[in-house]
């Protein structure tokens, strides 16, 4: 039987579903004046393993977006969990995210997953401070 878990280049591979780690690659260079080069670099995902327990952290928030929220779960099957937290916008998304999304509820429900819990809620701002990772 293969592995629960299986590290890939960029993240990991969990049940058959990735979780990507990604960014636009900016590196903190600026545009013209100072400026950024665009809302994507303020966009990433993150993802770490800590035992059996793998944990997503993304983010498509920018200073330019409105009506943001925050959402994610926390789901379990045979001594593995993954918790994901994704901070979100409502408004149009005229940019690219710089990371790779997780993959929704149902895709782990498919493969026998139990939903710990799941939330959604608005936050202030673009979500800041951020995770410590």
């Amino acid at each position: 039987m293969a592995e629960l878990i299986e590290k890939i280049h960029g993240g990991y591979r969990v049940d058959g579903l990735e979780l990507m780690a990604g960014n636009c690659g900016c590196g903190g260079l600026t545009g013209p004046g100072g400026s950024g080069v665009g809302d994507c670099c303020f966009t990433f995902s993150r993802v770490k393993k800590d035992g059996q327990t793998i944990s997503y952290f993304g983010k498509y928030t920018t200073p330019n977006t409105t009506n943001n929220y925050e959402w994610g779960y926390r789901i379990k099957k045979d001594g593995a969990a993954v918790d994901v937290k994704m901070l979100d916008t409502r408004s149009p998304k005229t940019f690219k995210f710089g990371g790779h999304r997780p993959p929704p509820v149902s895709a782990w429900q498919a493969r026998g997953w139990q939903v710990e819990y799941q939330f959604e809620r608005p936050v202030e701002g673009t979500g800041e401070p951020l995770p410590e990772w």
